[in-house]
């Protein structure tokens, strides 16, 4: 039998607040639309494809630190090698993703990826089943198994946005299913596979100290203190590796890429990627409304989370890393997922004479 969806915030709008957020939501459609179809649209899907690019220099750098080579002066000469920037610091990734297919067997350090992959599709069955319906598990998942999918690619599996979103998603996931160890664990993970994490790390604490959490709290900052050192090191070996003759970006990584540039990162989903990215648009902004749509613990959490993301890459990031979207590609699908039963109690509120729900109907006084 299938199960509905319950009820979500919009059907307790007015008949007009309805059919203003209705407005706003095709007004902000059309404006995606005319972004991924204009000539500032951002597209770089093929950027790192295997054998070019980024993936093919991680491969390279994994296989030294594989063959007994250290890592800083494996990454200093593929980086030298292949023409990459290394005047700043941030051009250095941390050791840790590549740490882990040089020091294991390859089959093995995927294997905890895809393991971590394979637990984020079941608890996003039982988040979605529980607050969402039918229909949401529906579309959800396929469009979940799309996010993680790459990470059962042997080739793409040295991506650590890769590897951060996944366990993002796992945090948050398991936060939503009452397993809260699980969460500030992969979170922390996270944190320490992708620098970029820090944007969930900082919702996670601010929703800790909001519901006065305070032992998870403080494993989170006894985390961040342990990440503090780690990435002081990275920083301070690093710095000692650059020399004045290093190659410097032509433009920083402060590029205010905004909508043509977020709108790009939700490609990142291997159903997405094979259609033009007009679809992603749409896919975009109905992620976002399902996000507008959802206020229980959960979607608080994803939304913020995905919030934040969106407002920083709208600042930060090249052009070609439109990689980054992996990210938070299995927060989209959530969103998405959820887009259908906003719609529908939109239409419902905005019908003429609708009641919105939990209001008292005018009882007219008989003569």
């Amino acid at each position: 039998m299938l199960q509905e969806a319950p009820a979500t915030p919009f059907s307790r709008l007015s008949p007009w607040q309805a059919r203003s957020v209705l407005g706003l939501f095709v007004l902000g459609m059309i404006f995606c639309l005319a972004v991924s179809l204009s000539p500032i649209r951002n597209d770089h899907r093929h950027h790192n494809l295997p054998g070019e690019g980024d993936l093919a220099l991680y491969k390279a750098e994994a296989n030294r630190v594989r063959a007994g080579e250290g890592y800083y002066s494996a990454i200093a000469s593929e980086l030298r090698a292949r023409g990459y920037p290394t005047r700043s610091v941030f051009n250095w990734r941390c050791p840790l993703p590549v740490w882990l297919f040089g020091a294991l067997p390859q089959y093995l350090a995927q294997s905890l990826l895809c393991a971590a992959a394979l637990a984020v599709m079941y608890l996003g069955l039982r988040l979605l089943d529980r607050e969402a319906g039918t229909l949401a598990c529906l579309i959800g998942m396929p469009l979940l198994f799309g996010a993680v999918s790459a990470c059962f690619v042997p080739q793409l599996a040295y991506l650590s946005e890769l590897w951060a979103g996944v366990f993002i998603a796992l945090s948050i996931l398991a936060y939503a299913n009452d397993q809260r160890r699980l969460g500030v664990v992969a979170g922390l993970a996270a944190q320490f596979l992708r620098e970029l994490s820090a944007v969930y790390t900082i919702v996670a604490i601010g929703m800790a100290i909001r519901d006065r959490r305070w032992r998870e709290v403080a494993v989170w900052l006894v985390g961040l203190a342990l990440y503090a050192v780690y990435l002081g090191r990275h920083f301070t070996i690093v710095h000692a590796l650059i020399r004045p003759d290093d190659l410097a970006h032509a433009q920083g990584w402060v590029r205010f890429g905004a909508a043509p540039f977020v709108i790009s990162t939700a490609h990142l989903n291997s159903i997405l990627l094979v259609w033009p990215q007009w679809i992603a648009a749409v896919y975009f902004a109905l992620a976002l409304l399902g996000f507008a749509a959802w206020n229980s613990p959960a979607g608080t959490r994803v939304a913020l989370t995905m919030c934040l993301f969106l407002v920083a890459f709208s600042v930060v990031g090249q052009s070609f890393n439109q990689y980054w979207g992996a990210i938070y590609a299995p927060l989209f699908c959530l969103g998405a997922a959820r887009a259908p039963a906003a719609l529908r109690d939109l239409w419902r509120a905005s019908r003429p004479g609708a009641i919105p729900v939990g209001a008292t109907p005018s009882v007219q006084p008989t003569a």
